[in-house]
């Protein structure tokens, strides 16, 4: 790329991430003891991640088009030859995906990116649309490790819970992991059959399917939904789902930019706990 080094995915990822300190909440904190809990899922994006990717500047489209250009000139990889916004084109080309998967019966769809920005800039699906892609994300939406992310997961590991995600997320989420917390997923606890990524599976949260799919694969371990605490920092789309499947829940609101209550829908369960600083989710958890 314009001779500069080449970098991995992790390098890259590391090269464009900066901390992020959370913005506290003023929400107290509700602590009760939840016996019984033998795994612990988490959502991703606003819980052990901190995001600014919503913040004034960032997402506009402005600053989105002129970075993606940007970008495509640091990769080599020419942009298409209509004059046009690409990232209102890339909105597009989402929203016709989802559309289509919804009217083949799947309510809250999920892409692969990596598909849409190949069709978008009609470039192969190889390691430079890939870092291509990567650099975007992390330019768009910067993240950084929640404070005590890994602290609480390496509590919980020595503890001996079980770990897993169920987030909505896209290929170079994993890799947010071994290049912002030096580990990969497993060396952090997590048992990786129990790591569930919408883009994967094609539907998204706050649908019901990534919660019965987790449901079924703890079944099929012993482990029965009231072992089970959910933590995440949005009530429609983490504590309600994770509700209905019969989990405990817990919300993180310890950063106002991800806090999402939906105080304004009674219809949602709300959760059982309420933490401000991940260090708190080992209380929850009183010994047998």
């Amino acid at each position: 790329m314009n001779g500069s080094p080449v970098l991995t995915n992790l390098e890259l990822i590391r090269s464009l991430s900066r901390p992020i300190g959370p913005v506290p909440t003023g929400l107290t904190p509700i602590l009760p003891g939840l016996p019984g809990i033998r795994c612990v899922i988490f959502d991703i994006y606003g819980t052990l991640l901190a995001s600014t990717g919503n913040e004034p500047g960032i997402n506009n489209p402005p600053y989105r088009e002129s970075t993606l250009r940007s970008l495509l000139r640091r990769h080599c990889i020419p942009a298409p030859a209509q004059p046009s916004s690409l990232t209102g084109q890339l909105d597009a080309l989402i929203a016709r995906e989802h559309e289509q998967a919804r009217r083949a019966g799947t309510t809250f769809p999920e892409v692969e990116i990596r598909d849409l920005w190949s069709e978008l800039l009609q470039h192969p699906r190889d390691r430079n649309l890939e870092q291509l892609a990567i650099a975007y994300e992390c330019m768009t939406n910067p993240v950084w490790p929640m404070a005590g992310a890994g602290e609480l997961l390496a509590a919980l590991h020595k503890g001996g819970l079980v770990l897993g995600i169920i987030s909505n997320a896209q290929f170079y989420t994993p890799l947010l992991f071994p290049a912002l917390l030096k580990a990969e997923l497993p060396a952090l606890g997590f048992t990786e059959t129990l790591c569930l990524f919408s883009y994967k599976l094609r539907t998204a949260k706050p649908g019901l399917a990534l919660y019965e799919t987790m449901k079924d694969s703890l079944n099929g371990r012993g482990i029965l939904p009231h072992e089970v605490l959910y933590l995440g920092n949005d009530v429609h789309k983490d504590i309600h789902p994770a509700a209905e499947l019969g989990f405990r829940t817990a919300l993180f609101a310890g950063d106002l930019r991800s806090l999402r209550l939906h105080e304004n829908n009674p219809t949602l369960h709300r959760p059982d706990a309420i933490v401000t600083d991940l260090a708190q989710v080992t209380s929850l958890l009183p010994p047998d």
